[in-house]
C-alpha cells in the first residue's frame, strides 16, 4: 500500500474561511520567482530570435529587394536579350538590386525564361527578383506599340502606315526603299522592296527606327518563304522562278478573296500567259493609275501607257514588272499551287460575298459579267 502524500498547507482555514496570510505570502514569492524566470527565458528567446531575424534579413536583402516594388518605371527589353543582359538592364534601372541575383533566379526557371518577350514593360523600382521575373512573364505589363500592314497594300501605303505608327517622317522610309541594301532582301528580289514588306501586325519598341521597322517586315517575309520552302515551290510551278511567282501572288491578292478562288485565279492568269494573251486585270490598271477604293476601271483608265497596264496589246503575255501589292501567305501559296483547269476568264459577281465565276469561253464570261453588272445596279461597291 502506497504511503499517503502529505497535504500541502491550505491558503484558507476550512472551518473559519479566514486567509492564512503567512502561507499566501510564502506561495506568492514562489509564483513571482517562476514568472520572473519565464520573463527572462522568453525575453532571451525574443532577443536571440530578433537578432537571428535581423541577420537573415540582412543576408536576404544583400542582393535582393523585398516586395513588389515602389515607383512605376518603363523598361525596354531588346529583342534576343539573354537573361544576363536583362538582369543588367533591370539593375541599371533599379528594378532589381543585383543582376546576378536575377540571373540565378531566371536559371532556376529555365522553361519560363524563354517566354520573356522583347518590348516595353511597365515595371516598378526596387522589386524582388521573383516579382520582376513574374512581371516580365505577364503580357499585361507589355506596352503595346503596334504597327499593322494589311494584306494587299501597295508599298506607298505600307510606308505611310510605318510612318504613322512610328511617328517618323515618311521620307525616311522612302529613302530606305529607294536604296534597300541593308534590309536583307533575298538575292532574287532584284533590289526592289515591292512585295517584300510582309503584311502582319508588328510590335514596335519605344524608340523604333525607320530601318529597323522596315527590316523586321522583310525578315518576316524571309521566314515565311523559308518555312514553306516557297522558292522550291515557285521553281517547280508555272511561274518557274520566285520573283515571277511573287508578282503573280500580288495580282491574286487583289483579284480573289478565298483560298480556292485564289488558286483558280492564278490558273487563269497562267493559262492566258501560256497563250500569249493579255491578262486584262483591273487591279493592274488601278495600280498604273494610282487608283484606290474601287475594283473596276474605266475604258479611259485602261488606255494608260504603262508596263503595269495589262489591257495594252504590247503587254500581252506579260506580267507587270514588279509586284503591285504585298501579298498574304495564302496568296503566295496560291501562286505556286494553282488549281487545275482550263479557265481563261473570271469575274467577281458579288462583292459582298466574293462569289466568283470562272469560265472557259468568252461567251460564258459575258454571261457572268452581265450578272456582275446586275449586282452593281444596287451596290455602291463597284
Amino acid at each position: 500500500m502506497k504511503p499517503r502524500r502529505a497535504r500541502e498547507p491550505r491558503l484558507r482555514d476550512p472551518e473559519t474561511g479566514e486567509w492564512d496570510f503567512p502561507e499566501v505570502k510564502h506561495r506568492a514569492k514562489g509564483w513571482i520567482a517562476v514568472a520572473l524566470a519565464l520573463v527572462i527565458v522568453f525575453g532571451g528567446i525574443w532577443f536571440v530570435g530578433g537578432k537571428a531575424w535581423d541577420a537573415w534579413m540582412s543576408f536576404r536583402t544583400k542582393d535582393d529587394y523585398i516586395g513588389t516594388g515602389v515607383d512605376p518605371i518603363q523598361v525596354e527589353i531588346p529583342r534576343g536579350a539573354s537573361m544576363t543582359a536583362v538582369g543588367k538592364l533591370l539593375q541599371d534601372k533599379d528594378v532589381v538590386k543585383s543582376s546576378d541575383a536575377f540571373r540565378r533566379y531566371a536559371q532556376s526557371r529555365p522553361d519560363e525564361s524563354s517566354r520573356v518577350q522583347a518590348g516595353q514593360y511597365n515595371l516598378k523600382t526596387q522589386m524582388s527578383v521573383m516579382a520582376a521575373f513574374d512581371a516580365l512573364l505577364d503580357s499585361n505589363n507589355l506596352v503595346r506599340n503596334t504597327m499593322q500592314l494589311r494584306e494587299g497594300q501597295r508599298t506607298s501605303e505600307q510606308l505611310a502606315a510605318m510612318a504613322a505608327a512610328t511617328k517618323l517622317p515618311v521620307a525616311d522610309f522612302q529613302a530606305i526603299a529607294a536604296a534597300p541594301g541593308n534590309l536583307g532582301l533575298p538575292a532574287w528580289g532584284k533590289g526592289n522592296v515591292d512585295g517584300f514588306l510582309f503584311p502582319d501586325t508588328y510590335e514596335l519598341g519605344s524608340t523604333p527606327t525607320a530601318l529597323g521597322t522596315m527590316k523586321v517586315t522583310v525578315d518576316n517575309f524571309n521566314k515565311v518563304v523559308e518555312r514553306n520552302d516557297w522558292v522550291t515551290q515557285a521553281t517547280n510551278s508555272p511561274a518557274k522562278d520566285p520573283y515571277t511567282a511573287l508578282v503573280m501572288a500580288s495580282l491574286v491578292e487583289r483579284e480573289a478573296m478565298t483560298t480556292e478562288d485564289r488558286q483558280k485565279v492564278a490558273r487563269v492568269f497562267y493559262n492566258r500567259l501560256a497563250k500569249g494573251q493579255k491578262l486584262e486585270s483591273d487591279a493592274t490598271v488601278a495600280y498604273a493609275n494610282n487608283i484606290t477604293g474601287r475594283v473596276t476601271t474605266s475604258p479611259e483608265e485602261r488606255k494608260i501607257d504603262s508596263p503595269y497596264n495589262t489591257y495594252l496589246d504590247k503587254n500581252a503575255g506579260k506580267l507587270p514588272p514588279t509586284p503591285i501589292t504585298s501579298p498574304s501567305e495564302d496568296a503566295m501559296e496560291a501562286a505556286v499551287t494553282p488549281a487545275e483547269g482550263n479557265w481563261l476568264f473570271f469575274v467577281v459577281v458579288n462583292l459582298d460575298t466574293g462569289e466568283t465565276v470562272f469560265s472557259d469561253t468568252y461567251e460564258q464570261h459575258q454571261a457572268a459579267v452581265a450578272k456582275f453588272q446586275e449586282f452593281c445596279k444596287t451596290s455602291d461597291k463597284c
